[in-house]
């Protein structure tokens, strides 16, 4: 009974939430700010990054907007079945949507380049529409200067002695700039500044 009562309520908001797209953000959609379970080991963590998903997922629907739906529903099954790798903690946050859209768009990069080998430019544009919704999704890269800026900043703190610290650097430095650069980005810092 109180379930019936839950599920009926849901059905409401939901079909107000649809219809009301345009509402300003201090009226927001329903499930802002609440954790809600898409499977019973899966809990999504009410996050800005994966609400933009969502979000976007209505408007592709809504304007029959091929790419941005295919694109938007295979992240998000992505998503899921991420968050339930061994070692995950069954919950989708912005880190785990940065790491899993920088692979996709990856995917993507290598594609393009296979198809323009192969002389298949339909399906090359095809993939950098898909890349350029993925993208979205990302933080705005940050530039060499940045990179090397905070590498420095690491390598200040740990006082390596010389090239053979690589490794130590690299640790540190790729906890610190999660999310915010690419591997090949801070292996290039790195080496630049320990002189390897």
């Amino acid at each position: 009974m109180l379930l019936d009562g839950f599920m009926a309520h849901h059905k409401d908001d939901r079909h107000d939430s649809d219809q009301s797209h345009g509402r300003s953000d201090d009226q927001g959609y329903w499930h802002r700010g609440r954790l809600w379970a898409i499977s019973p080991c899966v809990t999504i963590a009410a996050v800005a990054v994966y609400d933009r998903i969502q979000s976007e997922l209505v408007n592709a629907r809504r304007r029959r907007d091929d790419v941005a739906l295919g694109t938007l529903s295979l992240l998000k099954s992505e998503l899921v079945r991420a968050s339930k790798e061994s070692g995950a903690v069954g919950t989708i946050d912005d880190d785990l949507v940065v790491r899993i859209a920088r692979k996709e768009v990856k995917k993507r990069e290598e594609a393009i380049e296979q198809y323009r080998k192969a002389g298949r430019e339909e399906s090359a544009q095809r993939e950098e529409a898909e890349m350029a919704v993925l993208r979205d999704y990302l933080p705005v890269a940050m530039s060499s200067a940045d990179v090397e800026a905070e590498v420095a900043a690491v390598i200040a703190e740990l006082k390596p002695d010389g090239p053979k610290a690589f490794g130590a650097v690299m640790k540190a430095a790729t906890v610190r700039l999660a999310g915010r650069a690419e591997g090949a980005q801070v292996a290039a810092a790195a080496r630049k500044l320990l002189g390897s």
